[in-house]
């Protein structure tokens, strides 16, 4: 990642709040839930699909409409668009704000940055290198001193 990107991401995460969300970016969809709830089921569109192509959100850094790509991929349909349902109440209004709560909560996870390794780590990790290639050395030398053994037995009758 350029560490432009990271400043963008970065600068991103720090001022995105859920009141941020561009609710008319979303083209939203009722129809009917299943489950319990009596009558009210048959009569109230209530499921809640909230649909957007993640390429036309300007709203979004690139960066993170990739992570959302990468994390929800079976969230994305066959056109390319971002699909979130909720039929967790029975209150249309109730599932809008379930499903830019479920959107606000993936943004916030794609739009964070891989941590790099600290410095004790990257010794660590230097010193395992070095171990293994003293180790690799001294197996070699070990099989090279064998078979010389082998070959000067055999000219010295």
């Amino acid at each position: 990642m350029a560490p432009k990107d990271a400043d963008e991401v970065r600068r991103f995460q720090a001022a995105f709040r859920r009141e941020d969300i561009p609710h008319k970016a979303f083209a939203t969809t009722f129809h009917r839930s299943g489950g319990a709830g009596g009558q009210n089921v048959n009569k109230v569109n209530t499921k809640v699909f909230m649909r957007f192509d993640l390429d036309e959100q300007a709203w979004l850094p690139a960066y993170v409409r990739q992570r959302l790509r990468e994390l929800d991929a079976k969230r994305i349909n066959s056109k390319g668009e971002y699909l979130i349902t909720s039929e967790k109440t029975r209150s249309q209004r109730h599932n809008i704000e379930d499903c830019l709560d479920r959107l606000w909560e993936s943004v916030c996870l794609a739009a964070e940055l891989p941590k790099g390794p600290d410095e004790e780590t990257v010794q660590r990790v230097v010193g395992l290198k070095k171990a293994e290639k003293a180790r690799n050395k001294e197996s070699k030398k070990r099989q090279s001193d064998r078979k010389a053994s082998r070959r000067r037995g055999f000219g010295d009758d």
